[in-house]
């Protein structure tokens, strides 16, 4: 757990910083932080642990969609959604059941990404539940 605490307090750092503007430099860097992250936990703490950062970063840099989408769909795989209607659902939802117990649990742009860009991405969506089954499949193989 050492190196956990560095990179969630530089993560949070560069987070705050994350503009339009913000370089690519600066965003593989915060990308790269994520995920050194690796929050252990269940899967719905795992889930609403990133939903926020995920969200507010990829209002920003949508491009880095396909580096960490992942933190918000497998977690729900695992719970058993494996179709994109139901993902999209669930998130969204998800996303309304956290603003009612804490209106500041998300940025105004990750709830802006989450309503309006998020149910777009139904492509992505669904090549990360893919993922998920083959690697569901090779761990069964083993």
């Amino acid at each position: 757990m050492g190196n956990t605490i560095p990179s969630a307090k530089k993560t949070y750092e560069l987070l705050k910083e994350l503009t339009l503007e913000t370089s690519n430099v600066q965003s593989d860097i915060l990308i790269s932080e994520l995920n050194k992250i690796q929050y252990a936990s269940n899967t719905n703490s795992f889930f609403y642990f990133y939903f926020p950062i995920v969200s507010h970063i990829l209002y920003y840099k949508p491009e880095y969609e396909k580096d960490i989408l992942k933190y918000l769909i497998e977690p729900n795989f695992a719970n058993g959604t494996s179709k994109v209607s139901e993902m999209i659902f669930l998130i969204i939802s998800a996303m309304n059941f956290k603003l009612n117990e804490n209106k500041n649990y998300l940025t105004k742009e990750s709830q802006f990404w989450i309503t309006n860009e998020f149910p777009k991405l139904e492509k992505q969506i669904q090549r990360e539940i893919e993922e998920c089954r083959k690697e569901l499949d090779e761990y069964e193989i083993q």
